[in-house]
């Protein structure tokens, strides 16, 4: 058992290490410039206090085990009444947003996914706000877009079906001939532009829609095109799609569809126009070029001076996305936080080896945690990989001086720039910079050159802000993977992805309500549970409890790696009713049942083995089991004994079942819906759902007042219903009655 206190810090950022086999002149003096700008604004974070850092929107990562704790300046309307009954199916406001639909301007991003250039514009596909942002020139600096696609305007962000609309688009191309092609990925499609749009909202010239190819559930990722060959990924059918010509108008069919041997999932496109690399979430060849990783399944597929038909010639270890100059490849991981060189092509083991990087692997917030896959209307997704590492106990720490805590962030800031990736991300050259598209890094950051010494390099500007290092998605209070918690009248928040807590003092009821308080976790908890005074989060190898609970305090005890004789190594769950306490973890396909709260010689009174266990919730003795994997929903009576039974409902990685004030419900995750019965026991006899919040099964998810996209946590406070989404979408929305 851990005590707590406050602990050091350090930033999440790699220290840099690059070695570059070219050289290039730096552009009229702007490196000099950049890097006393960054000097500058390394110094200012150096003055900043740890909770100012937080507030600011640095990624701060604490040790394992340990926590901190700031409150934060917030101010908002609280949520009054009380909640009886099933609430309105369509939301009435949004937290983690900054309104149900809206967005602030066209600066705010959330995920950039991919990025294009002609040589004169940039595009951004910008994807979870649903649209595609364009500068007519190319920036070095902090600068507004020109134009929008997929939306009316820069601060409406509602998916549509139109031929002026995009819902989630997964990647961006434009041709050397200026046309601007974007994969609308949740509508099935690709929209053709012939010439790059000057006006906001307008109307593609045709698009390719997949339904019309005999594909209804068709979910193109990634593009690519020289303006003559067109080459396009449908990431559900593990499918690669090669127009040998570029298509005239709508009614254009692949010239070759394949499936190739070994590939999974395929995502980003990434060619010289002779050679091309695909990456995946989920290859399976055997070998690739260069060094193994520990997630074999993450490769990326390499066709040698030829279009990527049929079966790959190799593959590099790693799921890649980039951009190839005069100069080499450079690409983002899916996995890191560096920027990666090649100075040839990677089409054998030699050239494979030849990569250089930004900066050292460090131990950090996984990329995208663990989540669920492309939700498929008739099967169960593909859930995401484990996280990484294998945390042993650690023992208390003594509390940190303040200025340590400057000085440490003060110096990885002036030396390092994590350039953060994920499932989504890009890289784009032109003669003008080299533009990094941060997925989760939520930015767009750039280097005006390829220099040949670029060791402690940092990005020459941000596009969208002022600070490359900066998390606007922090800063604005948006939280990635929400489960949420009514903690007697406080809302709690915990985030996987983040390692943070955030906490409402009261249930907030307005538009991205900031929270009164933001933890910062030693580990990622994946689940959460309150009752009777008692709060618990619960992740990986550790559980943590605060007893006679209150916002801003620490915990009170945090239990790692064991708990009596149950090995902790990856928990998915966690409840507690006052009575009994219960946990679920993934590795050993258990799920234990102490009474009370244990110590360290406390053993359990129930254990049920359980393929794939995850989150928990219970009432008085009863237990639910969500699956991290799966369909089924289990229930298990403490107090009578037996085995767990299955719930008679349809569901799709259904990520949380819960008890509410009125009702049962379950969070049913790739179906884009929640489910709400009146009772846990109308559940049990099969009877259909007293309400459905979100589609109708078959329905592309959409991020709505009435749609949804991943809803993976629901709870009840004061007067709302808020219901957390995970992965693709990071909205918390509130329904009252």
């Amino acid at each position: 058992m851990v005590r707590l206190s406050q602990r050091l810090l350090v930033v999440f950022a790699s220290a840099v290490l690059f070695v570059s086999a070219c050289t290039a002149e730096n552009v009229e003096g702007k490196n000099d410039l950049a890097s006393e700008q960054a000097q500058d604004s390394a110094l200012e974070v150096d003055e900043l206090g740890l909770c100012d850092q937080v507030a600011a929107g640095y990624i701060i990562q604490v040790n394992d085990g340990d926590f901190e704790v700031c409150p934060m300046a917030a101010t908002y309307q609280a949520s009054t009444g009380s909640l009886t009954s099933a609430p309105s199916t369509s939301a009435d406001f949004g937290l983690s947003v900054y309104g149900v639909g809206a967005t602030q301007s066209g600066t705010t991003l959330n995920h950039p996914a991919s990025g294009a250039s002609d040589g004169k514009h940039l595009a951004v596909a910008d994807r979870f706000n649903n649209r595609v942002l364009i500068f007519a020139t190319l920036p070095t600096g902090p600068a507004e877009p020109d134009v929008v696609v997929g939306q009316p305007n820069f601060t409406d962000t509602t998916p549509g079906s139109g031929m002026a609309d995009l819902n989630w688009p997964g990647a961006v191309e434009m041709t050397p001939d200026g046309k601007l092609l974007i994969a609308d990925t949740e509508n099935g499609r690709i929209l053709v532009y012939r010439s790059v749009p000057t006006e906001n909202g307008a109307e593609a010239d045709f698009a390719i829609d997949f339904a019309g190819m005999g594909d209804a559930e068709g979910w193109p990722w990634g593009i690519w095109s020289d303006g003559t060959n067109l080459v396009v990924t449908d990431t559900r059918r593990g499918a690669i799609l090669v127009w040998d010509s570029f298509p005239l108008d709508g009614n254009s069919r692949p010239t070759f569809t394949s499936k190739p041997q070994g590939v999974g999932t395929p995502r980003n496109i990434t060619s010289d126009g002779t050679n091309f690399l695909i990456g995946d979430e989920n290859g399976s060849q055997a070998e690739c070029w260069g060094e193994a990783l520990g997630n074999r399944n993450r490769q990326s597929h390499i066709w040698v001076n030829r279009l990527p038909i049929g079966d790959p010639d190799g593959c590099i270890w790693d799921w890649y996305q980039g951009d190839v100059g005069p100069d080499g490849l450079i690409a983002l991981a899916a996995g890191g936080q560096d920027a990666h060189y090649w100075p040839d092509f990677p089409s054998d083991n030699q050239t494979a080896m030849s990569k250089f990087q930004t900066g050292a692997e460090m131990s950090g917030p996984p990329p995208e945690g663990d989540q669920p896959g492309p939700a498929s209307p008739g099967e169960p997704p593909t859930p995401g990989d484990p996280q990484p590492g294998d945390p042993q106990p650690q023992n208390p720490s003594q509390p940190s001086a303040q200025s340590e805590v400057r000085n440490t962030v003060a110096l990885m800031s002036t030396t390092s720039h994590s350039y953060l990736g994920g499932d989504g991300g890009d890289v784009v050259i032109t003669e003008e910079a080299i533009y990094f598209i941060e997925y989760n890094g939520n930015r767009v950051t750039g280097w005006t050159s390829l220099p040949d010494d670029v060791v402690g390099k940092v990005p020459d500007f941000s596009v969208f802000d002022a600070d490359p290092d900066v998390s606007t998605l922090l800063r604005d209070g948006f939280i990635q993977n929400p489960v949420l918690v009514n903690a007697n009248g406080a809302l709690v928040a915990t985030s996987d992805y983040d390692r943070r807590i955030y906490m409402w003092n009261e249930a907030p009821g307005e538009d991205g309500a900031g929270a009164d308080y933001i933890y910062l976790t030693g580990f990622p908890a994946w689940d959460n549970t309150f009752a009777d005074g008692t709060l618990i989060i619960a992740g990986r190898d550790s559980l943590a409890i605060w007893e006679n609970f209150a916002p801003g305090d620490l915990p009170t005890s945090v239990y790692r790696g064991s708990l009596g004789s149950v090995v902790l190594s990856d928990l998915k769950g966690v409840a507690y009713d006052g009575t009994y306490l219960a946990i679920s973890d993934g590795q050993t396909n258990t799920v234990s049942v102490f009474e009370g709260l244990p110590d360290e010689s406390g053993e359990p009174v129930r254990s049920y083995s359980i393929q794939g266990p995850g989150r928990l919730d219970m009432k008085d003795g009863v237990l639910v089991i969500a699956p991290k994997e799966g369909a089924a929903v289990l229930t298990a009576d403490i107090k009578a004994g037996g085995s767990p039974q299955t719930l008679p409902i349809r569901a799709n990685l259904p990520q949380q079942a819960k008890f509410l004030p009125f009702g049962f419900a379950v969070a049913d995750t790739s179906f884009h819906r929640v489910q709400l019965w009146d009772s846990l026991a109308d559940a049990q006899a099969g009877k259909e759902p007293a309400s459905i919040i979100g589609g109708e099964i078959g329905d592309r998810p959409q991020t709505t007042a009435d749609g949804l996209y991943f809803p993976a946590s629901v709870e009840v406070v004061a007067g709302n219903l808020y219901v957390g989404e995970f992965k693709f979408s990071n909205r918390i929305l509130a329904y009252g009655g």
